[in-house]
């Protein structure tokens, strides 16, 4: 068990010492029977973090903006002011030098914690690995991948068509792995080329290669799943919730996953085969289907406990108000009838146009058809359309509070999807929406204040 929610951990070449670092800053070193052989205090959350050879040095970044390596009693060895946050971390297999993903770029440092050279990227990078010596070093943020040589030339980059979450490469840089928000682990070759991709249940938070082949990986289906270096399930081992990070010692007999607010190990089998798991085709549909209203009763939310705990979108019925009229109700009902065919036939990418003339001839009642569109975009989890649904149904009736209230926390949950450690940021992009919400919906209301409670408890702030 650990103090806060484990954000990234490090293994040994032996498995012998375990290093953790959790979003309260404390990072703590133990042995492979989780006893605790040294904790330090850090400013704020740990988000990067390595160990070199078998445990005689720590390396650590976070949001304090500084990098520090500490020996093998926990003292610090030295220690770099880097002037931004760090988001992700990594070291190469000889231990000679370490990456880092700030807020907006890649830097390269040597052990000695001198900084060689720094590649800017615009956008926070949550992921990073590196090859041996540092010849192949990448770095992901949003849906964009980005390969370096050793000496921060742009090698290539693309972008995906979902947010990752991680990114890390082989010793020798011929195969790079990936995961994020489209649930899968992809295998890519130095260029850059799809070599193949494992469907996982959940979002892939992480993911690690194994020293003699291979790739582990976390989801948040609450599984930690070990592929051969083809993609061939080796093995899938149940945890008891979503899995934010993950590593294995150098000897391939030991996986650790970190889950909430604790570590699990897992004994792995590096002569494994392949096992066969059967996956039920998923059927496509050519027609939109039928857009039914959803219940809090048999709603099934987005995200479980854990990283992506609630707040999850109110799909209530609409609240009873004074200005619907029986008077708008022959209306309502004839122009709800040809309002779907419109809205699945037109794009509403650019601001105004005829969107706006649409919008402009919808009575307020309409106002339910967008809640249930953005409702049903939500559990497809298409945050974006959902949004979109959800901004539309703020500007059909400003006066409904489920509109405000469920746009506060897409707005929430996309800030996530592209950085998953800044929580801050997320709970400010939804604020403002959030404070409408509570203001229309008055004191009857009260999905406002569960959601302003939870983003208190995520934040360690006093509820009031």
């Amino acid at each position: 068990m650990i103090s806060g929610p484990v954000i990234c951990i490090a293994c040994s070449e032996d498995g012998s010492k375990i290093a953790i670092g959790d979003r309260n800053g404390t990072l703590t070193l133990s042995d492979s029977s989780g006893t605790v052989i040294w904790e330090k205090q850090i400013d704020e959350g740990i988000h990067g973090l390595a160990i070199i050879g078998n445990g005689n040095k720590v390396i650590c970044g976070g949001k304090d903006c500084k990098l520090r390596m500490f020996n093998s009693l926990g003292s610090v060895e030295w220690e770099q002011t880097i002037g931004k946050s760090i988001w992700s971390l990594a070291v190469d297999p000889n231990g000679q030098f370490i990456v880092i993903g700030t807020g907006d770029s890649i830097s390269l440092f040597t052990e000695g914690g001198l900084q060689v050279w720094e590649y800017p990227t615009n956008r926070a990078m949550v992921g990073i690995g590196l090859s041996r010596n540092g010849t192949t070093i990448m770095g992901c943020g949003d849906e964009h991948l980005y390969c370096l040589d050793n000496d921060g030339n742009l090698c290539w980059e693309k972008q995906r068509s979902d947010s990752l979450w991680d990114v890390s490469v082989d010793k020798e840089g011929d195969e790079i792995f990936i995961g994020g928000w489209d649930e899968k682990i992809h295998c890519l070759d130095r260029e850059g080329n799809e070599l193949w991709n494992y469907q996982t249940g959940g979002y892939v938070r992480a993911v690690e290669p194994l020293h003699d082949g291979g790739v582990i990986a976390g989801s948040h289906d609450n599984h930690v799943y070990h592929l051969s270096n083809t993609g061939e399930l080796l093995g899938k081992f149940q945890a008891d919730g979503e899995i934010t990070c993950v590593c294995a010692s150098r000897q391939a007999d030991i996986v650790i996953a970190g889950l909430s607010n604790k570590i699990s190990g897992f004994h792995i089998n590096p002569n494994a085969r392949p096992i066969e798991i059967p996956i039920e085709p998923t059927p496509i549909e050519n027609t939109p289907p039928e857009i039914q209203e959803k219940t809090e009763d048999n709603y099934e939310p987005m995200f479980g406990a854990g990283m992506f705990d609630e707040p999850i979108p109110d799909t209530t019925g609409i609240i009873a108000r004074n200005e619907i009229t029986s008077n708008s109700h022959n209306t309502e009902t004839e122009k709800t009838t040809n309002y779907n065919n419109y809205y699945n036939q037109t794009s509403y990418s650019n601001e105004g146009g005829e969107y706006k003339e649409f919008a402009s001839e919808v009575v307020k009642g309409d106002v339910k058809n967008y809640l249930r569109l953005g409702n049903s975009a939500w559990i497809e989890k298409r945050l974006e359309r959902a949004a979109e649904h959800y901004k539309r149904a703020t500007e059909i009736d400003p006066d409904e509070p489920r509109a405000w209230h469920n746009l506060a926390i897409c707005n929430y949950h996309l800030a996530l999807k592209r950085n998953p450690e800044n929580i801050r940021g997320a709970v400010q992009s939804a604020y403002a929406s959030l404070e409408m919400a509570k203001e229309k919906g008055g004191t009857e209301y009260n999905a406002p204040d569960k959601t302003l409670a939870y983003f208190a408890s995520q934040l360690g702030l006093d509820e009031e």
